[in-house]
């Protein structure tokens, strides 16, 4: 890249140091603290235990069952981040807690995991055709059935459960960062890697298939899909509660919803205190270019039945004495793709349910365990008035109002209600950060270069000006001309802009509005002596620090609106205006006030120092936004 020096580079020191030989074993290296406690045993073995590795380094593992109820239950979840040598629990358990089935017809409403189940006769029979190229594993199932006095025990074992390794493209994807460059390598992007753990159940005329996937990056998704038959017992809608299903409108199928509540039991890295927080975004005031967003957390103190405010809202658990190696506390973000809320019930209305474990509270609803007087999730939150919420249980309402077309007669297409959750600054860096890019935490710098181990960050400097040479030559003497020489003007004379002019291209000249700057003061800058259509980089020197790109016309000549950027330091400093093609320079002196207002625009991306500054106000916000924490209100509050 012409007119840049050799580059500056940055000590890394231990990190540098740690970084290097990860790279010649040939691993990524997430920053990670030393273990806050030894990590929690897990008790199962042999064909309960499912341990699985990704390319990234990142490993998962867990027990899992079939219960004749809850159907796929996957206990002691743990993940093991690339670089570490240890699990750190994520999930102490989870399992579908209900599938609450009203019908808005108002004749029917089923609970279809506490009144049938899907394990035991309901579970199915998985072929080798619809489980593909993953690995099929056995489920043993042992129930009783009585009908007309005689009761029969049912004992079968059937291949069941299908395990399946997964992909999707472009889990990343970036280029060598250098100013003005458009060369395509080096390239980093790699496609995600995954697997999914599924099972089918059948239940009257549905065919449900429970479905969770693990991901190289640490995130879970739960997905629950619905396939099967439309019943003929539910052709008795009308044109308001159903759907018009076959030729003419002469029958209604009837429309009713699919609450899969599902119960998460967080276990964030073996810690037996963690803290649940909401978080909402308000637009707040006008801003330079538009109005600020507002973001703020809300601890939920005790246990609560909750609805979004908006479709801003979201939540996160959290494990307050769990920290990265940047100090951030480990949490898991809950992500929904969209959940459809029945307001015909209490216990439907509310999007997540925080609980306290409680081992006795197995159900969503209707809940079967006579241990508890309470039967479900609203109950379970009254019970616990006044309790602090510390050891977070999640019911995740997934909701899907299912209005009946002609594409869904048999077979019905499967569709899909899902959420997931992601890591929060579980790790410093996400686990599918390649080698060459482990050094880039918090501040880039101006350039990243890659090609060298351990990966740096560096900064461009200027190429330093020549000084001038002497000729054989002798300059003549001055002359005195009829025609007094102007004076100059600050930014107005071509080849010194209000400046000394020194280092200036004898071809390229450039020119500012205002040579006396604040900064985040925009300026005009026009000049001419560049190549015709080439990318003209403007920088502030001597600490350089990236202005902006202007681009010139036909005839060499640029001119555009720049900003000052914001961390530049107050004192004399140079404007300096380099050709991508040509090489042509041009600058100009400026001077740097102390006073002036910080400003941000989307436009132009500044140097390193001034990314620094932006994060240090970013750090104080958040630092403010931590002491604003609140109590959340419950549910009739957030919806009213």
């Amino acid at each position: 890249m012409r007119g840049i020096a050799p580059v500056k580079k940055l000590t890394r020191t231990i990190a540098l140091a740690a970084a290097a030989l990860a790279v010649a074993a040939g691993i990524a290296v997430v920053p990670a603290t030393a273990a806050t406690a030894a990590p929690p045993p897990i008790n199962c073995s042999g064909d309960a235990l499912i341990e699985k590795s990704f390319d990234n380094g990142t490993s998962w593992q867990m027990c899992w069952r079939v219960d004749s109820k809850k159907g796929l239950v996957l206990e002691q979840v743990g993940v093991r981040a690339p670089g570490e040598s240890a699990y750190r629990r994520v999930l102490d358990s989870v399992y579908l807690g209900q599938l609450h089935v009203p019908y808005d017809t108002g004749k029917n409403v089923w609970n279809d995991i506490t009144s049938y189940g899907f394990g035991n006769q309901y579970l199915q029979k998985l072929s080798a055709a619809e489980c593909g190229s993953g690995e099929l594993k056995d489920v043993a199932q042992t129930w009783t059935t009585t009908r007309g006095g005689s009761t029969t025990t049912w004992m079968r074992t059937i291949p069941a459960l299908c395990i399946t390794d997964t992909t999707s493209p472009m889990a990343y994807r970036s280029h060598e960062q250098s100013w003005g460059s458009i060369e395509d390598a080096p390239l980093f992007t790699t496609e995600a890697q995954g697997f999914s753990l599924q099972i089918i159940s059948k239940v009257d005329w549905y065919e449900y298939a429970t479905k969770i996937e693990f991901t190289d990056e640490g995130g879970i998704a739960f997905d629950l899909g619905a396939t099967g038959d439309i019943s003929y017992e539910d052709f008795d809608a009308d044109a308001t509660t159903g759907w018009p299903v076959g030729t003419g409108d002469t029958a209604f199928a009837a429309s009713h919803w699919h609450n899969a509540i599902w119960r998460l039991d967080f276990g964030l890295d073996g810690q037996d205190q963690m803290a649940v927080e909401q978080y909402d975004s308000v637009l707040g005031e006008e801003g330079e270019r538009t109005n600020l967003m507002h973001t703020t957390p809300t601890t939920v103190a005790s246990p609560a039945n909750l609805a979004p405010v908006n479709d801003l809202t979201w939540w996160r658990v959290a494990a307050p004495n769990s920290t990265n190696a940047d100090g951030h506390e480990r949490s898991y973000e809950f992500v929904f793709p969209g959940s459809q809320l029945y307001q015909g019930d209490a216990v439907t209305q509310p999007l997540l349910t925080f609980t306290n474990y409680n081992a006795c509270q197995e159900y969503a609803t209707n809940n079967l365990n006579p241990a508890c007087a309470e039967k479900n999730v609203v109950e379970y939150v009254a019970s616990a008035a006044g309790q602090s919420l510390t050891d977070p249980v999640a019911w995740v309402n997934s909701g899907f109002h299912h209005v009946v077309r002609d594409e869904d007669q048999s077979p019905m297409q499967t569709h899909w209600q899902t959420f997931s959750i992601m890591p929060r600054d579980w790790t410093s860096q996400s686990m599918g950060t390649p080698a060459g890019r482990s050094c880039i935490n918090g501040d880039p710098g101006g350039e990243i270069h890659t090609d060298e181990s351990p990966c740096e960050v560096v900064e461009p400097t200027p190429e330093p000006t020549p000084e001038p040479t002497e000729t054989a030559t002798p300059t003549p003497e001055p002359t005195e001309t009829a025609t007094p020489t102007p004076e100059p003007t600050d930014g107005a004379t071509p080849g010194t802009g209000g400046g000394s002019g020194e280092g200036q291209d004898e071809a390229a000249r450039i020119s500012l509005s205002d040579t006396t700057l604040a900064p985040g003061e925009k300026f005009e800058l026009s000049g001419s002596g560049f190549a015709a259509g080439e990318k003209v980089a403007v920088t502030l020197h001597s600490d350089p620090l990236k202005v902006g790109t202007l681009e010139a016309d036909d005839a060499g000549v640029i001119s555009g609106e720049l900003t000052l950027p914001s961390g530049a330091e107050p004192g004399a400093h140079e404007v300096v205006a380099v050709g991508a093609d040509s090489g042509a320079t041009a600058s100009v002196d400026v001077t740097v006030t102390a006073s002036g207002a910080l400003a941000v625009t989307g436009g132009v991306i500044a140097g390193g120092a001034g990314l620094v500054g932006l994060a240090l106000l970013v750090i104080g916000a958040v630092l403010v936004l931590r002491r604003r924490r609140l109590r959340v209100e419950p549910l009739e509050a957030a919806v009213s």
